[in-house]
């Protein structure tokens, strides 16, 4: 009956949490869902927030089953060191007292008080954990190369529309991982008013989900 309890006060915590950093983000981290957040979308998100591990580790073409090992240790991981701190708070008020209602009370406190100390540390914890997990997993899931040839890529470095835009292109904090569109001269394609619904859609998707540039964009004409 603990371990049950725990495991569901678990999920409902990280569920949680993952509201909160999703609202606490960085405008270039932010998913899409907080440009206009309603009850509902944070409900949502938090029952559905194991969704989001395998969405963030699936690769394109060919990487799914890789997508799927690294989300299913992200979760597990997580909910096996949340759920083994609460299992622990509720197992203490269990030994200190006889009545359930302050078993729950003292259990609550416990929680509360612990989990700013707690879960920092879990957090420290989890990294070696998950590296060690992990790296059986890298062998038999190793990254596979989108294309053979990075010239063959139908996207915008290729394009004869291409334009350089070191503010877009950055890999860590370029503005291709906005949520919202940039200014169209800010983008890297000389005719980005033509090609706007290629871009709407390209920032409709979810930042972890993308390429650098948007892909069969129906305007590409190869760079000669």
């Amino acid at each position: 009956m603990k371990l049950t309890i725990s495991i569901v006060l678990a999920y409902v915590f990280t569920g949680i949490a993952q509201v909160i950093k999703d609202i606490s983000s960085s405008p270039i981290d932010r998913p899409s869902w907080v440009r206009r957040p309603t009850l509902g979308k944070a409900l949502l998100l938090a029952a559905t927030w194991v969704t989001r591990p395998f969405i963030e580790n699936l690769y394109p073409r060919g990487q799914v089953t890789r997508g799927i090992a690294f989300g299913l240790v992200g979760v597990l991981v997580q909910m096996c060191f949340l759920t083994g701190f609460i299992w622990g708070c509720i197992t203490i008020a269990t030994c200190l007292f006889g009545g359930p209602v302050l078993q729950i009370i003292t259990s609550a406190i416990f929680i509360i008080i612990g989990a700013p100390i707690a879960i920092p540390l879990l957090s420290l914890l989890m990294v070696p954990v998950t590296a060690v997990v992990a790296l059986p997993l890298d062998l038999l899931f190793p990254i596979k190369r989108e294309e053979s040839d990075s010239q063959e890529i139908k996207w915008c470095k290729n394009c004869r529309y291409h334009r350089k835009s070191k503010e877009y292109e950055d890999i860590m904090r370029g503005i291709w991982r906005s949520t919202a569109i940039p200014q169209s001269d800010k983008l890297p394609c000389i005719i980005a008013l033509k090609t706007s619904e290629v871009w709407k859609s390209y920032f409709d998707s979810e930042p972890e989900s993308r390429s650098l540039f948007p892909k069969e964009c129906p305007f590409f004409e190869k760079r000669s």
